[in-house]
């Protein structure tokens, strides 16, 4: 191994990197697998890209506590006119 390298003559690449996947073992129902499978199928896709797409969702769709119960709130004590 050199203890220096010349990057000088490197071409540059307009590729973009894919995001880098993080490889974790966590453990789920076996009908949960079964629903994921299934769903990811029906979309097209193997169920851990289906479980990904499903979660990224989820998080770009999420509220919070607080705004969930005040939806609610306001669903259920509307002020009377």
């Amino acid at each position: 191994m050199k203890s220096e390298y010349d990057f000088a003559k490197a071409k540059k690449t307009k590729k973009v990197l894919k995001e880098i996947k993080v490889i974790k073992t966590f453990r789920i129902d076996a009908d949960v697998i079964e629903w994921l499978e299934n769903e990811g199928e029906k979309q097209g896709m193997g169920y851990q890209t289906f479980l990904n797409w499903f979660l990224k969702k989820s998080m770009d769709d999420s509220e919070t506590f607080e705004d969930r119960l005040l939806k609610i709130e306001k669903t259920l004590f509307r002020k009377k006119a």
